[in-house]
């Protein structure tokens, strides 16, 4: 980027913003995208950043050590938000899905992730007075392709299938819905989802992704940057650094490759090399097998499951 192209990000930034001290609201996950954001908003545009993280039980230990050094070393203030959302939703679907393992109900251990990444961080946004909030988001994320794992009949796109494909899970799978403050942030977080320009707009909040409009995405440079900078990868990602912040997520992928013979990683990775912004060569490395089975099964011992569930895990894993 040329040091006109930078002036220009500061100036629509600072432009937006109303707070005299802080410029910029970055959602920091202590993952690569949103650590490099925080790295380039502060150091090389020169903005003053405060960050919020968004807590809960299944982030795993490098990522914790990647959010308490980057934000010290980057973060003009550091806000950490307990997602209780998650926490709960997140042992409870834990709890749900062995009943009835599929590919579809995957999307369910997520549950409350998104509802933090919007409704907590609007509220902590206006708490600060701080109006512009930055995202790390990259246009190779997949929300879209998650849900079109619920939709009925499969291939087919738009609310109505993905509704009729959820009370198709529901009925191989009652006690997906047997919590009833996790089925409740389920309905939130879908309106939340739904309506999130809507909801940012009447807040008075502007929401900026940079991957999306100002920042070609090279994961590649992104990589070799953070790795000057002492970032820590994941473990438990194997080979890649995709999404290696969360162990849900982990515990999601893993499930996914185990029944369906692929999973969102390639996804990802496949829409990069399509576009043409990674080679073949770079695309095998980043979706290569490791056997994480024993690493996923301590993920569940931690995670909060009756002793019950944890049965039914090690019994399926052992097929």
């Amino acid at each position: 980027m040329s040091p006109a192209d930078a002036s220009e990000r500061v100036s629509v930034i600072k432009h937006l913003s109303k707070n005299k001290d802080i410029d910029c609201l970055l959602m920091f996950s202590g993952g690569k995208d949103s650590s490099y954001l925080l790295f380039y908003l502060s150091e090389v545009l020169g903005l003053n950043v405060a960050t919020i993280t968004l807590s809960h039980k299944f982030l795993c230990q490098e990522t914790q050590d990647n959010i308490t050094n980057f934000a010290q070393k980057y973060s003009k203030k550091h806000i950490s938000v307990e997602n209780i959302y998650l926490n709960h939703a997140g042992t409870h679907f834990l709890e749900a899905w062995i009943n009835k393992p599929e590919e579809a109900s995957l999307i369910t251990l997520c549950t409350g992730c998104r509802m933090g990444l919007i409704k907590l961080v609007i509220e902590t946004a206006k708490k600060e007075g701080i109006n512009v909030v930055v995202t790390g988001l990259t246009p190779f994320e997949a929300t879209d392709y998650r849900m079109r794992l619920v939709n009925y009949p499969r291939g087919k796109d738009g609310k109505l299938f993905f509704f009729i494909g959820y009370i198709l899970l529901v009925l191989r799978n009652p006690s997906l819905i047997l919590n009833s403050k996790a089925l409740n942030y389920q309905i939130q977080e879908f309106y939340y989802f739904s309506k999130q320009k809507s909801i940012y707009k009447k807040n008075d909040l502007y929401l900026i992704k940079p991957f999306y409009d100002y920042l070609v995405y090279d994961e590649k440079e992104i990589i070799e940057a953070l790795k000057k900078l002492k970032w820590k990868k994941a473990s438990v990602s194997g080979n890649s650094y995709w999404r290696a912040d969360c162990d849900m997520n982990a515990v999601r992928q893993y499930f996914h490759y185990r029944i369906s013979g692929y999973n969102e990683q390639e996804y990802y990775y496949g829409q990069m090399l399509k576009d043409k912004l990674i080679t073949e060569e770079y695309y095998n490395k980043n979706i290569k097998r490791f056997d994480q089975t024993e690493r996923i099964i301590n993920i569940l011992r931690s995670s909060g499951i009756s002793s019950k569930a944890m049965k039914k895990y090690e019994k399926y894993l052992s097929v």
